[in-house]
C-alpha cells in the first residue's frame, strides 16, 4: 500500500483496538439485547447491528422508535445496558497488534487518540482492563460529550483543536462500523474501516473510506 503522510490517528475501540467477542459472539450487542430483554422486548441481532458505532443513549432511542416501542423507556435500558458492560469488562482484550500499531505511530511522532460511542468512565475501565496507559495517547473522549453524536465530526473537530491539527488529510480515523466512516468524511479526514467489528464490507453501501483492513495491525503499511 501507498504511505501516507499521518499526523494523527483517531482510533475507535470496541471491534477496532479491542475485541468484542468470545467465541462468535459480541459482548456489546450481548448486552443491548439483554438490557431490552429485562425491559420487555425481544430486539433482533441485525436491528442492534444496524445502530453500532452510535451513542448508546441515541441507539436505544432509535431502536424503541424504529420499533415503536416506549421511547420514555431510553434512560431505563441505558443504565441496564452500562451496568451490564461494567460487569463483562474483564471479558475485554486487546485486538492482536493494536499495541504494536500505537508504537509504532508513535516512533513515527504521529500523535495517537481514543474515540468511542461509550461513556468516558467505561472508556477509562477498557484501557485499564488491557493494560493501556490513559498518558501514551494524545487524545481521549467520548461522542456522549458532545451535542451530537457520531456520524457528527465535532470529537475529531475537537481533537484536532486540542493537538493544534490544521490539515485534516493528515489525519486518519480507524473504525469497524459505517458510522466511523460516515464521521471522518464529514470532518474531511481520511477514513479507514477494519473488518474485526459485526459490521462488514456489505454494510459500507456506497460509503466507501479510504482504506479497507482486515486487522487494526495492517495500518502500519500505510504509516
Amino acid at each position: 500500500m501507498k504511505k501516507t503522510k499521518i499526523d494523527f490517528i483517531l482510533f475507535d475501540l470496541i471491534g477496532t483496538t479491542i475485541k468484542d467477542s468470545n467465541s462468535g459472539t459480541s459482548f456489546i450487542i450481548n448486552a443491548f439485547h439483554q438490557a431490552f430483554l429485562s425491559n420487555g422486548h425481544d430486539i433482533r441481532y441485525e436491528l442492534l447491528n444496524q445502530q453500532r458505532g452510535k451513542r448508546k443513549r441515541d441507539a436505544i432511542r432509535n431502536i424503541l422508535h424504529r420499533s415503536k416501542l416506549d421511547e420514555t423507556l431510553t434512560d431505563k435500558i441505558y443504565t441496564d445496558f452500562i451496568n451490564s458492560l461494567h460487569q463483562s469488562v474483564h471479558y475485554f482484550s486487546e485486538i492482536e497488534g493494536a499495541s504494536e500499531v500505537f508504537n509504532f505511530a508513535k516512533q513515527k511522532n504521529i500523535k495517537i487518540g481514543i474515540g468511542s460511542g461509550l461513556p468516558l468512565d467505561f472508556i477509562h475501565n477498557l484501557l485499564q482492563q488491557v493494560g493501556w496507559k490513559t498518558e501514551d495517547f494524545d487524545y481521549i473522549n467520548s461522542s456522549g460529550n458532545f451535542p451530537e453524536g457520531r456520524p457528527n465530526p465535532a470529537m475529531i473537530l475537537d481533537a484536532m483543536k486540542k493537538l493544534n491539527l490544521t490539515n485534516p488529510q493528515k489525519t486518519l480515523k480507524i473504525g469497524d462500523t459505517v458510522v466511523d466512516v460516515q464521521e471522518g468524511k464529514n470532518a474531511n479526514i481520511l477514513t479507514a474501516m477494519v473488518l474485526t467489528g459485526t459490521q462488514g464490507k456489505e454494510a459500507l453501501g456506497d460509503v466507501m473510506p479510504d482504506y479497507i483492513f482486515n486487522s487494526v495491525k495492517e495500518v502500519i503499511e500505510v504509516l
